[in-house]
């Protein structure tokens, strides 16, 4: 194998390569079949030219240029093909079998006609002459004329059906890969009839061989581009890296191989060695040298191929992390559509979200109205199905509602990303064309079909909020309808009563002659009654108007007086009151009113308390009762004690009797206990109650610093 052959070696290995991952990235697509078979035409020009150069004789040379000689006019049938089917095929009637056997048949018939007056001819090179070269020999034969014809319609042919498919194209993309297989394989084409053209102008066979073989190279290198670097296949990162990898490797050894192969023909020349063992030498040394520079390889690839990927991959990692935090839906997609739209450069980025009334998905922008999408419609059913991202002019528009697709086409959107969370479709997220005209990169669309699930994991979790929020928000309602319609009963129901006994008492006024003993009593119940009333609606404003507290230094042993002076005054029953202190200092800071309030009316029920186990047990005399106020200290509060020897609150009205107008009392209003509870409450602080046979107490726990402290610390 010579040095000449090696642009032939490295062109086989790129084609080859690039027809393998165009056929294995979707097998059972005509489009990668075809193109894949297009590609294998120029492989086997490749393997024509590695025979002539290589033949060991003008016989084996002269196989390879008939293998030559059929490919160059088969090759115009697979670019019409391919015209047809790329990037969409409008013309079904293609699909026939019958039109590609007859599209076929007329060059194949004529190169049957023309066997075996091939227009070739082999020409050894001046330096090696035992090694030959190819050249097309133009004559005016029937055949030859009518081969060249046919050679230049499929090619005209061709062209005319993809420039005709332009217009009909929608997507940029679709655009500008038809360009570019239209301008590449048009060059490719010209300037092989133009080299050959120009061979009656070119002195030298060698110099027509680095033409062609110039040729050869770019014929591989377009395909390698068009594939890999201007996805003219949707071929994932990973194999198109890997694949790219392995491609040039591949021609890195077969540089090697020629090389080494050069070498040991010249040891075994000169030194006359010729054996195994300096074969596996070379292989060795060859592997040995290949692997740093392999590794190179990888890593440039990388870079260059990818870079923007990888810059698109930080930024979404980066992005994701924020959109872990609850957000309001308006600052949620707020940010999304920002995000977009500074990332890729993006006009119009609109929002489609689902009702949950009818399941329709309507445009999240109250500031612009557009139509809506449908729940059961082909757009939402194709975007379930695909659950990827979808460019919008590859789905059948006809399907799609006439007033949402002229909405898309002035918003100019090209893709659209669904939301779906466990098979659910929860939005549509529809992405306008760049500001400059620019496609997106193909792996772009991996990274919005990556960067729309987590979208829609992170709105469906905002949405889980939403809704325990709203389920507080309505319990929290009912909870305080629930508490207003309590508060509203227990009002109407004390107010009731002695509007009763005042009703009552004016009607017999009016109706009836009394004596003045009997009038007189009237009008005392209806003093009494209305003086009832008033302080029920005092104590009523007291619980629904609490001020704020006024915090003052404040002794508790006068503030222990005070309050035993006005519980004495308000019985004549013989009830002991005791004072026990077991605090270092006696004062502290706190609202002087707010806990005096407090205090007398713990020790006012106090005193009902042993007056009402009086009434019912006839063993117990009130001259036994006791009421005990003290004050005590733990680490953090100030705790201040009522006990008495009263009776006993039942086990089951211990959590009811600080609800408002709850009360076991037949005069009582129900009101006392829940305005002390509000009272302590705005001094920070916090009442617990304690009651068994022997003993009720009911203590306030008050911070010692208000102005430091927030909330009520319990030590049990």
């Amino acid at each position: 194998m010579n040095i000449y052959s090696l642009p032939a070696i490295i062109a086989f290995t790129l084609n080859f390569s690039v027809a393998l991952i165009v056929l294995f990235d979707n097998p059972e697509a005509p489009l990668n079949r075809w193109f894949s078979a297009f590609i294998g035409s120029f492989v086997l020009w490749n393997i024509s030219e590695i025979i002539i150069l290589n033949g060991a004789n003008i016989e084996s040379a002269l196989i390879g240029a008939q293998i030559l000689y059929r490919i160059i006019f088969i090759t115009p049938a697979f670019f019409v093909i391919i015209a047809y089917l790329f990037p969409r095929n409008f013309h079904p009637r293609t699909k026939n079998i019958s039109f590609r056997i007859s599209l076929f048949a007329l060059p194949i018939l004529l190169l049957v006609l023309s066997f075996p007056n091939f227009q070739i001819q082999l020409v050894p090179l001046q330096k090696l002459p035992q090694s030959y070269y190819y050249q097309l020999h133009f004559s005016t034969g029937f055949t030859f004329i009518l081969l060249v014809a046919v050679f230049f319609s499929y090619l005209t042919w061709g062209t005319i059906v993809l420039a005709k498919k332009l217009p009909r194209l929608r997507t940029t993309r679709q655009k500008n890969l038809s360009k570019l297989l239209l301008y590449g394989i048009v060059s490719i084409f010209f300037l092989f009839l133009l080299i050959n053209t120009l061979r009656v102008f070119i002195r030298t066979e060698m110099s027509f061989y680095f033409l062609s073989t110039l040729l050869t190279l770019s014929i591989s290198i377009f395909f390698l581009i068009a594939i890999l670097q201007y996805r003219m296949f949707r071929l994932s990162r990973i194999v198109s890296s890997g694949i790219t990898y392995s491609i040039l490797s591949s021609v890195i050894l077969a540089i090697y191989f020629i090389t080494i192969e050069s070498l040991s023909s010249t040891i075994r020349s000169f030194f006359g060695i010729n054996s195994l063992l300096l074969n596996i030498m070379l292989i060795l040394i060859l592997v040995i040298l290949i692997r740093p520079l392999a590794n190179r390889i990888q890593s440039s690839v990388d870079r260059l191929l990818y870079k923007d990927i990888h810059q698109y991959r930080r930024n979404l990692a980066k992005f994701t992390r924020e959109l872990l935090t609850y957000m309001e839906p308006e600052v949620f997609f707020s940010k999304i559509r920002n995000f977009l739209s500074k990332q890729f450069q993006l006009t119009n980025v609109l929002v489609f979200l689902r009702d949950n009334e009818d399941g329709n998905f309507r445009l999240f922008n109250p500031a612009e109205k557009s139509p809506e999408m449908k729940a059961n419609s082909y757009l939402t059913r194709k975007l379930i199905v695909e659950k990827k991202v979808v460019e919008y002019y590859d789905l059948q528009l006809e399907s799609v509602n006439t007033q949402l697709h002229d909405f898309f086409q002035e918003k100019r959107i090209r893709l659209l990303l669904p939301l779906i969370f466990e098979d659910a479709l929860l939005g549509v997220l529809a992405l306008s064309q760049r500001r400059h005209g620019q496609d997106f990169p193909e792996d772009a669309l991996d990274i919005f079909t990556i960067f729309s699930n987590e979208i829609a994991t992170a709105y469906h979790r905002n949405m889980i909020v939403d809704r325990i929020r709203r389920e507080e928000r309505q319990q929290m309602r009912l909870q305080h309808l629930a508490s207003l319609g309590k508060l509203t009963a227990g009002v109407a129901h004390e107010i009731r009563n002695p509007l009763n006994v005042i009703a009552t008492s004016a009607e017999t006024l009016l109706r009836k002659r009394l004596n003045p003993e009997d009038e007189t009593e009237l009008k005392s119940f209806i003093l009494e009654e209305t003086t009832r009333l008033n302080r029920i609606l005092e104590d009523f404003l007291n619980l629904s108007r609490l001020r704020s507290s006024n915090v003052q230094q404040v002794d508790i042993a006068d503030l222990f007086n005070q309050i035993i002076a006005a519980i004495e005054t308000a019985t004549d029953q013989p009830v002991k009151i005791s004072v026990e202190m077991q605090l270092a200092e006696t004062s502290f800071f706190s609202d002087p009113d707010m806990l005096h309030q407090v205090l007398l009316n713990l020790g006012l029920n106090a005193l009902e308390a042993i007056r009402e186990k009086c009434r019912r047990q006839e063993h117990f005399h009130c001259s036994k009762g006791w009421i005990k106020f003290s004050a005590a200290k733990n680490s953090q509060n100030i705790i201040l004690t009522v006990a008495d020897n009263g009776v006993q609150i039942a086990p089951d009205q211990l959590e009811q009797i600080f609800e408002p107008f709850y009360t076991t009392k037949e005069t009582g209003t129900g009101l006392g206990l829940s305005i002390a509870q509000n009272m302590v409450r705005a001094l920070n602080g916090e009442i617990v109650v304690k009651s068994n046979e022997e003993f009720t107490a009911f203590s306030v726990y008050l911070p010692e610093h208000p102005e430091k402290e927030n909330r009520w610390n319990k030590i049990s």
